[in-house]
């Protein structure tokens, strides 16, 4: 199969190119159809497929390869305040559609009849022309930055999916099924033709007061999602932080400088690998299904720690470990303001039992007006397997500060429901 779609986007308005040309190609073999399979018995249907795509994303909001003008302050003139109107965004006629460009080849199966069935997928995506504010001298220009299309990144990875039916006979079935996923990115470049980066990084993220700092990094040939800051390696007897120098020396808090040029990266919030179980039981009419996920090889910035475990914050609450040795070695002492540190970025590995249904359904009922009925009891984030010490390792995984636990979300609920369904 082939495909070919060109569309364009009024939100490049002015744009030398608003139009995007995104093609798509698939090729399949159907395995199990060809002569040398007739004789075996084991698979149902094994077919091997490939494809090749192009996919574009355009500018979220309007004009955005043009001049604009937007309100600025007011001005004094002859006794009357005069609204001005300023620079708001420099034109950029080269600016265009971003556009991933996916290669995949995968796997479908099916053997023993349909009892055993699922799918292989691996990838490459390659993200070109991501959009960014690259800042430039004003003047020329009359604002001090411009939306390029300056990003490049690669995502590469592999999805696996089976379900089986270990069990299924007239009294008692047993269905389940696992879901397996990788992913590996890379920021490939920061510049284009048009537009060279100064540097080969940018920080984003965020703390708040009063840390008041980023929390990651960005930079052409790394992973998206690392945290950069400062790395502790002890306490001192008195409670101060003792520091990882630039050569991997020890350094004291009263030595070390808390420049940019001292910060290391600390880990990162994307989970490396990510998977889930799932079960349903069916004995007679009674009915059982637990849904299953976790993630793994992923940090997470506790935002709750790094503020509440400072014993020299008076204006807040503080957590009862705010008075817990450090290492073992000393409770921090209060003189050391809040600071993101390699302390508080945790391991975020996690199992959790999510979902939990119980049911019975009511087939036989001998009455004239009602049909079936049916009653259940359910969980709902019923129990975590994890290390890590906040309140909930599932943290927010998107964008390019992954993996922050910010201090004042909501705690997730656990939900425990019991209903019933009448079927007249």
């Amino acid at each position: 199969m082939a495909s070919l779609r060109r569309e364009g986007a009024s939100q490049l308005y002015g744009a030398e190119k608003p139009y995007g040309n995104f093609p798509s190609v698939s090729v399949g073999w159907k395995i199990t159809n060809e002569a040398f399979m007739k004789d075996q018995t084991i698979f149902d249907d094994l077919k091997l497929r490939a494809g090749y795509g192009v996919t574009g994303n355009q500018p979220s909001d309007g004009f955005r390869a043009v001049a604009l003008l937007g309100y600025g302050a007011n001005v004094l003139s002859n006794g009357t305040w005069i609204q001005t109107l300023v620079p708001t965004q420099n034109p950029n006629p080269a600016l265009r559609w971003e556009e991933k460009r996916e290669t995949n080849i995968g796997l479908d199966f099916s053997l023993y009849k349909g009892r055993v069935t699922g799918t292989v997928d691996a990838y490459n995506r390659n993200y070109n022309g991501l959009l960014f504010d690259y800042q430039v001298p004003s003047p020329p220009n009359l604002y001090p930055s411009t939306r390029a299309n300056v990003g490049t990144m690669q995502n590469r990875g592999i999805e696996v999916l089976l379900n089986i039916v270990p069990i299924q006979n007239k009294d008692f079935e047993w269905t389940t099924s696992f879901n397996f996923s990788t992913n590996r990115n890379k920021l490939v470049s920061l510049s284009n033709d048009l537009y060279q980066a100064t540097n080969d990084f940018f920080t984003t993220g965020g703390t708040g007061p009063p840390a008041t700092t980023f929390t990651n990094i960005v930079r052409v040939g790394n992973n998206i999602g690392d945290f950069y800051g400062f790395k502790v390696k002890g306490v001192t007897a008195d409670g101060q932080w003792i520091y990882e120098g630039k050569n991997g020396e020890d350094v004291s808090y009263s030595q070390y400088n808390h420049a940019f040029e001292d910060k290391k990266v600390l880990g990162n919030g994307i989970p490396k690998f990510t998977g889930g179980w799932n079960n349903n039981f069916r004995y007679k009419d009674l009915d059982l299904s637990i849904t299953m996920r976790g993630a793994f090889g992923f940090q997470i910035l506790n935002f709750q720690r790094m503020y509440y475990e400072n014993t020299g914050i008076q204006n807040y609450n503080r957590l009862v470990s705010a008075y817990d040795p450090v290492f073992g070695i000393a409770v921090l002492n209060k003189n050391m303001p809040v600071e993101f540190n390699s302390y508080y970025v945790e391991n975020g590995d996690f199992w959790k039992i999510d979902n939990i249904v119980l049911g019975y359904t009511f087939n036989k009922l001998k009455t004239k007006y009602l049909k079936g009925a049916r009653v259940y009891v359910s969980s709902l984030n019923t129990f975590t397997i994890t290390g890590y010490k906040g309140l909930d390792p599932e943290v927010d995984w998107s964008g390019l500060a992954p993996g922050n636990d910010n201090r004042d979300k909501y705690p997730t609920a656990r939900t425990f429901t019991l209903g019933f369904s009448l079927n007249f």
